[in-house]
């Protein structure tokens, strides 16, 4: 599994909304978000707490490129409500050039993939997605929240697929505000 963050936006945001229910009612809009280290120190609080307590969570979001195992893409797919997700298609590019062992993970077999570029070469698409293997790797631009994040890690750090265990750790160590995923 390989995961890089691209773009992480919506914090000052966010917790300018979060400062809508604890700051004194101002009759005007502020001409630019901010937040006072008092919103920012109950927003690590309120992180913790699901129940509509952490919505202010969804206004941060996050973009990052995955490329994982088609067995950990099916499982990911649970995960859509608030998660957009654009891939390589397989459809327009399985055909296009030879199928190598970097496409799929370890556990493939270098008989398996000789046997799909074979089925490749002669042309047989229907075959060739049908046969194809779950530890085939395919890259996908996610975008989610970081509630969404909060609640995946939650459901999965202990899982035994090991993909989600370089899920889990790979943001809460690299992001922006780990503290705002309220794991702790």
């Amino acid at each position: 599994m390989q995961v890089s963050i691209l773009e992480e936006h919506g914090l000052d945001s966010a917790l300018m909304g979060l400062g809508f229910s604890y700051e004194e009612e101002t009759n005007h809009l502020p001409a630019v978000p901010g937040y006072t280290d008092k919103i920012y120190k109950r927003a690590v609080q309120l992180a913790k707490l699901d129940k509509g307590h952490n919505k202010f969570l969804e206004q941060i979001q996050v973009w990052s490129v995955i490329r994982a195992s088609m067995a950990w893409w099916k499982q990911m797919d649970t995960y859509r409500v608030g998660i957009s997700k654009s891939s390589k298609s397989t459809m327009h590019t399985l055909m296009k050039s030879p199928l190598k062992t970097w496409h799929f993970t370890d556990d493939v077999t270098l008989e398996t993939v000789r046997y799909l570029e074979n089925v490749r070469q002669s042309k047989n698409f229907s075959k060739l997605i049908a046969e194809l293997p779950m530890g085939y790797l395919q890259t996908r631009l996610v975008t989610m929240s970081y509630k969404n994040i909060r609640h995946i890690i939650t459901q999965r750090r202990g899982h035994k697929l090991p993909e989600w265990q370089e899920f889990c750790s790979f943001f809460t160590d690299n992001l922006k505000h780990p503290e705002l995923l309220g794991l702790n």
